[in-house]
Order: C-alpha cells, then structure tokens, then sequence
C-alpha cells in the first residue's frame, strides 16, 4: 500500500513548530509550490535544530533573511 504525501499546505503548517527554534524567522511554501523554505535570521549552517531536509515528502530549503540596511551598507 502506497503512502500519500500530505497536502503541503498541512506540512507547512505542522512545520510552524521550527519557528520555536532559535534562528528561524518563518516557515513557507515555496513559490514554485513544491517545497517548503525555512526563512532564517542567520547562516543556514548554523541552525542547529533538528529540521530534516524532507517533510512529509517536500524537500526543505533554507533561505537566510537580510535586511534592506545590511544590503545598503554593502
């Protein structure tokens, strides 16, 4: 029997948890409607929550917020 993959809209919401972690912003869909983006206040690399590269069958990608100031002053 084959499993089916949750509604992502579902997965994104149970995945709201990982804001609890620190260094993570938000939680979304992806625009291409296929993934889901962990937004982060730092580096990627240093968040050292247990988030998996898979939730419910949709690939997770990070993406770290800048300010419009950091982006100004570089």
């Amino acid at each position: 029997m084959l499993a089916l993959k949750m509604n992502i809209d579902l997965a994104v919401q149970e995945a709201q948890q990982w804001t609890d972690y620190e260094g993570v912003s938000k939680v979304v869909i992806a625009a291409n409607g296929r993934s889901i983006v962990v937004c982060t206040s730092c580096n990627p690399a240093a968040i050292t929550a247990p988030i998996p590269s898979y939730f419910h069958g949709f690939p997770v990608i990070f993406h770290q917020l800048t300010s419009v100031r950091e982006k100004l002053e570089s």
